[in-house]
């Protein structure tokens, strides 16, 4: 009974020291649990940081993608039209003093660049060599963590003594103490962590700061180049209806000249008529005087006769009576004779007048057929032309859509150009006005007095209007400047980049070909004024020579639109790169911070590293302890006695544990401030190696337990063996007495009570310690997950790690292939400057021939008012003719004659004038006072010239 009790102790102090064991070993479940929680929820902000690069690398790709077909578009556009940015190259000399320091500045930011990301390889190279160190000190860290084991294992075997419980406590004072330094020192790290917190917010904000100015000053380049775009779109569509006006005036005009031409014949021919006619009526007076004449011969004889016959008539008044009716008949007769020779001679001058009179309608209608089959003809050359003007537009529909980039910079030139056109639309309209008011009104002096005025007056007004168009250029060329000097502010970004030589050559030879078609159409614009100033036939042809002028400027001006749109793109897209440039320059010093944070996260690491390794030595000297405990409760009583003697060397024995412990301690702390300077792998090592040493050491106390279990069966065994032995020697004994039999059936009743009692404590234990055993289980499988996730997430570091080292090769490429880009747009800067400047040369001989131009049309002018003037002058004859005529013959002829003559003129008129002159008759008539009156001003001073002229 006393062996049962003495097992009964020893189980239960081995249930204690169990529990103590399970206690320290959840506290370290649990610490192991918190830092791995803490690893995972690092790990997982990792990961979505990762994630969020990985992303936007993603986004940066494919508009680098886009950026590169956009550049390939771009390049094959260039390649055609570099050409015409060449002619840009003027406009862009104030801006390379300002391209040069910009460009200078952008060396050197890139300088900085380069240098940025060296210290970054660098940075990332010690880094590299850190990891190796890191994984070499591991790997001892791992050869002293076996040998450590190893260790543990032999002191386990040896140490079983079981008064080592009293210096569990000191030991547990040492270890609160280390762990409140430990505490500390987490702590520091966390204000120091909180202080790097607030500089990366205080960089954050400082860096939204800069993003928020740069967005507005986006914007604000965004909102002046919509603006140049709309301004652009006005002047275009203002451009377009001038060049309309132009046209349909040059037409009039064309029209204009072809029928005061046919006027000017149809004049000739009535001059010879007229001619012809006073010629007849001269003739017939010659005639008409002889007939007078003879009237008067015969009359004077008739009076001799008479006189005979009063003489003879006293001798008889028969014969005088007689005489006197002869004399009555002849007057009859005469009378008759002078009245049938009137009516003979009249009708034959008539017939002959109304024939010539039918001549001249019949050469007017020839004329006016002829006119209509010119008209004909016109019209089908000018069906031709637009057919011809419809395939060349289908044809320059491609090269309308790349020269819209150049329209913005040919602004300035194109609305010189259009400034020149409107003067001349105007000045053609008012002289259309003229030709029309000066072949309506011949007839009345008094209208071309007025006309006179009102030219006068237009033309005061015209110098007004030109003055007024003078300044409205000046300020143009005012808002053009300011306008190139934010398009030049534009450009500067642009300048960065350059293009391949190889595309130079092929640019060179097109801006040759161009500049041969400019000069060939510069020699076809002089071959025409040439042609206008001699000859006035050709006017037509230099109008469609104009028009098609005008139709290659607006092209070209299209293509400038086109162009400068392109450079826009071009822009933008610089302006995308560069804040994509940012953004990586940016991701570098996150991953940098990041790597910082991971370095400090490293150092806490290995703090918790020491603060493990301290423990699992506690746990050693804890698993010595109670392997000495262990040898303790299975020796016997015998040796408790002796041991009792032996307490004074074992007091020893624990003082020397205790200082070599401290011993211990002290270098602990020494390596510990060593493992400070080590990486984030060697802790995640070490704690892999703590939960495989608690595993290890959970697996060595389940097989104790199991081996417990089994020697307490053995004994329950033993005594259920004990106990029928029993049963049978108390059978034996009963039958030899009686007495006995019931001692020994007391002594047997408690020998069951204790026996169920023992039974039911170790069925108790033993169902405790299975649930131990299976909580103990459970816990070893949540710290392998653990493990296995911690090894994954530094696997997936690893990766990442490779990847970010790849993203930073390809940035370093990407920024290469900036910089040789920024090269090749420095060069197509440079190119648009020369352009530019050949533009300017190109404006600078327009405004020469406009110039020359004017000069030709102020003759054309003077010719026109001399021809008025002549005009005027035949009117003026002919009135005196036609007056002369009217004197001389009778008042019923001349009546007659005059009312046929003033009828056939005015038809003869009406049908010559043809119905657009009627047109533009109306027009006039209907006409605002201040044409009316510049015209009166223009035909008064052109009446005082003329008038010099004469005098």
């Amino acid at each position: 009974m006393e062996d049962v009790y003495e097992e009964l102790d020893e189980a239960k102090a081995e249930v204690e020291r169990l529990k103590t064991e399970v206690r320290v070993k959840t506290e370290l479940s649990n610490a192991l649990k918190k830092a791995h929680n803490e690893q995972l929820i690092k790990f997982q902000e990792a990961k979505r940081e990762n994630e969020k690069q990985a992303q936007e690398l993603n986004v940066k790709l494919e508009e680098i993608s886009q950026s590169r077909q956009a550049s390939e578009t771009l390049q094959s556009r260039l390649l055609e039209k570099e050409s015409l940015l060449r002619h840009l190259t003027t406009l862009h000399e104030k801006l390379q003093a300002d391209s040069e320091k910009k460009l200078r500045e952008l060396e050197g930011e890139n300088r900085e660049l380069v240098s940025a990301l060296d210290e970054a390889t660098e940075r990332n190279v010690e880094l590299e060599q850190n990891f190796g160190a890191s994984t070499k000190e591991i790997e001892g860290l791992k050869r002293l963590l076996s040998t450590i084991e190893r260790k543990c294992f032999e002191a386990e075997q040896k140490a079983r003594e079981s008064k080592e419980l009293r210096k569990r406590d000191d030991v547990i004072m040492g270890l609160e103490e280390e762990n409140r330094n430990a505490q500390d020192q987490l702590k520091w790290k966390k204000e120091q962590f909180t202080h790097l917190e607030e500089a990366h917010r205080r960089l954050r904000a400082e860096f939204q700061l800069a993003k928020e100015e740069w967005e507005r000053e986006k914007s604000a380049l965004l909102e002046e180049i919509s603006l140049l775009q709309t301004n652009l779109d006005s002047q275009t569509r203002i451009l377009e209806g001038v060049q309309k006006r132009l046209e349909m005036c040059n037409h009039a005009l064309a029209h204009e000249e072809s029928k005061r031409k046919f006027l000017e014949v149809e004049v000739s021919e009535f001059r010879s008529r007229y001619e012809n006619v006073f010629a007849q009526c001269e003739e017939e007076r010659s005639k008409f005087a002889s007939l007078t004449v003879r009237r008067d011969e015969e009359i004077a004889k008739l009076r001799n006769s008479l006189s005979t016959k009063e003489s003879l008539s006293k001798e008889t008044e028969f014969r005088i009576v007689h005489l006197e009716q002869e004399n009555r008949e002849l007057r009859e007769s005469i009378k008759e004779l002078q009245e049938a020779q009137i009516r003979n001679c009249a009708p034959a001058s008539l017939k002959k007048l109304r024939n010539k009179l039918r001549g001249m309608e019949q050469t007017h209608s020839n004329c006016s057929t002829n006119l209509k089959a010119k008209e004909s003809e016109v019209s089908h050359l000018i069906e031709k032309m637009k057919g011809d003007e419809s395939r060349h537009n289908f044809e320059l529909k491609d090269r309308e859509e790349q020269i819209q980039k150049l329209q913005m910079e040919l602004k300035s030139c194109h609305s010189v150009i259009d400034v020149l056109n409107v003067e001349i639309s105007v000045l053609l309209t008012i002289f259309k006005s003229e030709l029309s008011e000066a072949y309506s009104n011949k007839s009345d002096e008094n209208t071309e007095m007025e006309l006179c005025n009102r030219m006068d007056d237009k033309i005061s007004l015209l110098q007004t209007e030109l003055e007024m168009k003078n300044s409205d250029l000046r300020n143009a060329h005012l808002k053009l400047e300011q306008e190139h000097v934010k398009s030049e502010m534009l450009m500067k970004r642009v300048r960065s980049l350059e293009l391949a030589e190889q595309q130079q050559v092929i640019m060179e030879e097109e801006v040759q070909r161009l500049k041969k078609m400019l000069e060939e159409s510069s020699v076809h614009q002089l071959y025409m004024k040439e042609q206008l100033v001699q000859m006035e036939m050709e006017k037509q042809e230099v109008s469609l020579a104009l028009e098609e002028a005008n139709l290659e400027l607006a092209e070209e001006v299209c293509e400038a639109s086109l162009l400068e749109f392109e450079l826009q793109n071009w822009k933008s897209r610089a302006e995308r790169l560069k804040v994509c440039w940012q953004g990586n320059q940016e991701k570098c010093r996150q991953m940098e911070d990041s790597l910082l944070a991971q370095a400090e996260y490293e150092e806490a690491l290995k703090h918790e590293k020491d603060s493990l390794i301290t423990i699992i030595k506690e746990e050693t000297k804890k698993r010595e302890v109670l392997q000495q405990k262990i040898v303790l409760l299975e020796a016997t009583v015998a040796a408790k006695n002796e041991e009792v003697e032996f307490i004074p060397e074992i007091t020893e024995n624990l003082m020397k544990n205790a200082q070599e412990k401290d011993s211990c301690i002290e270098k602990l702390q020494n390596d510990i401030m060593q493992m400070e300077q080590e990486a984030m792998t060697r802790e995640v090592e070490a704690a892999i190696f703590a939960s495989i040493d608690a595993e290890k050491t959970v697996g060595l106390e389940k097989d104790k337990l199991f081996k417990v279990i089994n020697e307490k069966d053995e004994e329950i065994k033993n005594l259920q063996v004990l106990a029928s032995l029993l049963e049978q020697d108390l059978t034996s004994a009963f039958i030899s007495s009686f007495s006995e039999v019931v001692e020994n059936l007391v002594t047997i009743e408690k020998l069951t009570e204790a026996l169920k009692k023992a039974k039911h404590m170790t069925e108790l234990e033993i169902e405790e310690k299975n649930a131990r055993l299976v909580e103990l289980e459970k816990e070893v499988s949540g710290l392998r997950k653990s493990l296995k996730n911690q090894e994954e997430a530094l696997f997936t570091e690893k990766r990442q790690a490779v990847g970010l080292q790849a993203l930073l090769e390809a940035n370093k490429l990407e920024n290469d292939k900036l910089m040789g880009e920024q090269r090749r747009l420095e060069g197509i800067s440079k190119q648009l400057e020369f352009e530019k400047r050949v533009l300017f040369q190109d404006t600078a001989s327009l405004s020469k021939d406009r110039e020359h131009v004017l000069v030709h049309f102020e003759e054309f002018c003077d010719r026109m008012g001399e021809f008025t003037c002549e005009d005027v002058e035949m009117m003026n004859l002919l009135d005196t003719i036609l007056q002369t005529c009217k004197e001389e013959v009778k008042p019923a002829m001349n009546l007659k004659v005059d009312n046929e003559l003033y009828d056939s003129t005015q038809e003869n008129e009406n049908n010559s004038i043809s119905p657009s002159a009627r047109k533009l008759e109306a027009c006039i008539t209907g006409r605002s006072p201040l044409k009316e009156m510049n015209q009166q001003e223009f035909v008064t001073k052109r009446r005082n010239t003329s008038f010099h002229q004469i005098i």
